[in-house]
C-alpha cells in the first residue's frame, strides 16, 4: 500500500463531508485502491494499517463502486467499517494480552464506529456488540 501525504481524491473529500461525515482534516486517512492518504502526516501505527488494509482489499479492483456505495449505503458503510474495525482489534490482541486492557481498546473502538465521523449509524454497544461479533477475539 502506498501511503501519500494529501487529502484523497477531491471528488471522495467533497462527498464524504456531503455524506454527514465529519472527518478531520489533520487525523483522518482514506484508503482509495492502493494508496492511503494520510492528509496530516502524522505516523500511522500498525493497527491502523491493518484498518486500512481491509479497505484496500474490500474495494478490489474497483474502488469507484466501493466508494459509491460506502458514501450512499449507510449499512454497508456500516458494514465495512465493522469488518476493518473487528480487523483493527484482532491486532491489537494479538500484541495486547491483559484482557482488561483488551476490553478498554474495544470500548475506545466502538465508540469511534458510532461517531459523528461515520454518521452516528448506531450506539457504542451495538458497535461494541458488532465488532466483537466480526472478531476473531469475540
Amino acid at each position: 500500500m502506498k501511503i501519500e501525504k494529501s487529502l484523497p481524491p477531491k471528488s471522495i473529500w467533497e462527498r464524504v463531508k456531503n455524506a454527514g461525515m465529519t472527518p478531520n482534516e489533520q487525523t483522518v486517512l482514506f484508503t482509495y485502491g492502493d494508496t492511503l492518504y494520510n492528509p496530516g502526516g502524522q505516523l500511522i501505527p500498525d493497527y491502523l494499517i491493518e484498518h486500512e488494509e481491509t479497505h484496500c482489499k474490500q474495494q478490489g479492483d474497483n474502488p469507484d463502486l466501493w466508494w459509491e456505495r460506502y458514501l450512499t449505503e449507510p449499512y454497508f458503510r456500516l458494514s465495512q467499517e465493522t469488518e476493518a474495525y473487528a480487523n483493527q482489534y484482532d491486532f491489537l490482541c494479538r500484541v495486547i494480552k491483559d484482557k482488561n486492557q483488551q476490553f478498554r481498546l474495544l470500548l475506545e473502538i466502538s465508540k469511534t464506529l458510532a461517531s459523528p465521523l461515520y454518521g452516528n449509524l448506531i450506539d457504542r454497544s451495538i458497535a461494541r456488540k458488532m465488532i466483537k461479533e466480526k472478531s476473531k477475539n469475540g
